[in-house]
């Protein structure tokens, strides 16, 4: 550590220096900070400079008024981002080159010195290590101009913030990307490293910042005396014996105080979660893609799709595996920008949204397990933000038709099947949703001939039959989805038991035909009976003849004929 000192016929010299013993504040801790384990939010830290006066002299008229002091303020941080690169950050200036014994001229903003960056993962064994060193530099009698190219700095991080709020200095390059900007804290970060330097580190972990450290304050000191007499050795040892001893004069010049912000949300910073977001006009798919991207000069649209072939059109009509990549390269893009599970949640749903031509696609609940089963922890947000994906009856689910005897089919088919589908591919306690869902009646389970019935393992605890022998074998047998309604024999089409014919997937990619019939009095259950039997290919080519607006019988049919295909490969 070298620090500057001048001799003179009296060998006296003055020091600046900081105290190595911040004062730290905690203040009020949001839930969400105190129970979070990372990836969940974003802090950010503003650096202001606080004179102990309105006049701040840098030395004694008759000690030291005939030398010309600058002095500069910077900080430097490490382990708050991966991305990080290790700048130097004036947060101040003071200019004694022009009476230096009478008041300095202070040049300091409030500054963003770590702009809004993701609270990062930790553990008991892993707190993180993090650190912001200040750093108190000094040079006198100099021919450079340090203070000059310090103020430069200052004044770009003036130019990169708006309408009051604290200026971004930390990596102004990056955030504007502007090369004449990157090459002025290039040099500045040069330059100052020929200064002296008094510096106090401040060791910090993700840990203390959860738990609701928001300001520390640094006070800065000057010394002055004669450096023979009390330090012989070296200036080194001078500044730590000041920086640890209270038995020599100092005089206290200002106070550096960092202030430490968290926000659980970009589009939300007064959030105090999910919950609290939910139905926020924030949250509409015009916000979100509009606003800029952390960082970044493009906003979200224009940060996803900015590559050929356009991301865009890609996932607008994509489905499986292809719907799966365009979402992980989404994923991707947005964890390099530093983005928190929350946000990405919000981000991707409203980018499909805009790509889909609208939310329908979330009533589809293949498609979102396609997407966001890639990543449970945001998909857990998705589903605390916008609900669990929940299949709707829409006209497409059923196969086309004319005629009244039709249309009362489908409006009484269509929604009991799309609840029952529902039921079946609920995620918890699938068996408590299904007696729900058929008015705590069982539903008489029947097989084809040429298929062996389904079973399910018993306990040793069931010493009686269960009352719902239909309903559990169901439960147990984790149907992935069912579609391609339709009614193919008239005797269907009655008005007080309707039934019809679909498809049926589990999530072990097996495949079935399915027959329901309704029951004829709501007090006996919505259905009665279901009759299982196997899937062939002469009943998709059939179930394909019909024409569907939509659904899921299209998907359903594919992944069948895919299972089909990679069955004949093998046998061959």
């Amino acid at each position: 550590m070298a620090f500057m000192w001048a001799t003179f016929p009296a060998q006296a010299t003055i020091y600046f220096f900081p105290d190595t013993n911040p004062v730290m504040a905690v203040g009020e801790q949001p839930k969400w900070l105190k129970d979070g384990r990372g990836n969940d939010g974003y802090v950010s830290v503003v650096s202001e400079v606080i004179p102990e006066s309105t006049c701040t002299p840098l030395s004694s008229r008759g000690f030291w008024g005939d030398k010309k002091t600058q002095l500069v303020l910077s900080v430097t941080t490490s382990g708050f981002s991966r991305e990080q690169v290790s700048n130097e950050i004036p947060i101040a200036t003071f200019d004694g080159r022009d009476d230096g014994s009478e008041c300095t001229s202070l040049s300091t903003l409030p500054l963003n010195v770590i702009p809004l960056t993701l609270l990062g993962n930790y553990s008991t064994f892993n707190p993180g290590k993090l650190a912001i060193v200040l750093n108190v530099k000094s040079a006198s009698n100099s021919s450079q101009d340090y203070i000059g190219s310090a103020k430069l700095v200052l004044g770009a991080a003036a130019l990169v913030m708006t309408g009051g709020a604290a200026s971004a200095i930390g990596g102004i390059a990056a955030t504007v990307g502007n090369p004449v900007l990157s090459e002025a804290q290039n040099r500045t970060n040069n330059l100052l490293k020929g200064m002296a330097n008094a510096k106090t580190t401040i060791p910090l972990s993700w840990k203390k910042l959860r738990s609701g450290l928001h300001t520390v304050e640094i006070p800065i000191y000057s010394a002055e005396g004669t450096l023979k007499d009390a330090f012989p050795d070296s200036s080194d040892e001078a500044v730590k014996t000041l920086q640890k001893s209270t038995q020599f004069n100092r005089t206290k010049l200002f106070t550096v105080r960092l202030t430490f912000n968290y926000v659980n949300s970009l589009f939300n910073p007064g959030s105090t979660g999910a919950n609290d977001m939910y139905a926020s006009d924030s949250l509409s798919t015009s916000n979100v893609l509009n606003m800029h991207a952390m960082h970044n000069s493009l906003n979200f649209m224009q940060f996803l799709n900015d590559s050929s072939p356009s991301l865009l059109q890609i996932a607008g009509v994509a489905e499986g595996y292809a719907l799966s990549n365009a979402c992980s390269t989404g994923f991707v893009k947005l964890k390099k920008l530093g983005l928190s599970d929350l946000d990405t949640a919000i981000v991707m749903k409203s980018f499909i949204d805009e790509a889909k031509g609208g939310g329908d696609w979330y009533a589809n609940p293949q498609m979102v397990k396609d997407c966001f089963n890639q990543v449970p922890a945001i998909q857990a947000y998705l589903e605390e933000l916008y609900g669990q994906s929940t299949p709707v009856f829409v006209i497409g689910d059923v196969q086309d038709g004319v005629g009244k005897a039709y249309k009362r089919w489908r409006d009484k088919i269509g929604p009991v099947l799309a609840d029952f589908r529902r039921a079946l591919t609920a995620s918890q306690e699938q068996r408590e949703v299904l007696l729900k869902f058929n008015q705590k009646k069982d539903i008489q389970l029947r097989f084809s001939q040429e298929l062996q019935p389904w079973s399910r393992e018993s306990t040793s605890e069931e010493a009686t039959p269960s009352a719902y022998p239909g309903v559990d074998l169901l439960a147990t047998r984790r149907i992935r989805t069912i579609g391609c309604f339709i009614y193919k024999d008239p005797v269907n089409l009655a008005p007080d038991s309707p039934g019809a014919y679909f498809l049926m997937e589990d999530l072990a990619g097996s495949f079935w035909l399915g027959n329901a019939r309704l029951s004829s009095r709501d007090e006996d259950g919505k259905i009665s009976t279901l009759m299982v039997a196997s899937m062939t290919p002469d009943w998709a080519n059939y179930l394909a003849s019909f024409h569907y607006p939509g659904g899921e019988c299209k998907s359903i049919l594919g992944r069948y004929r895919s299972s089909m295909a990679l069955t004949v490969v093998g046998r061959n």
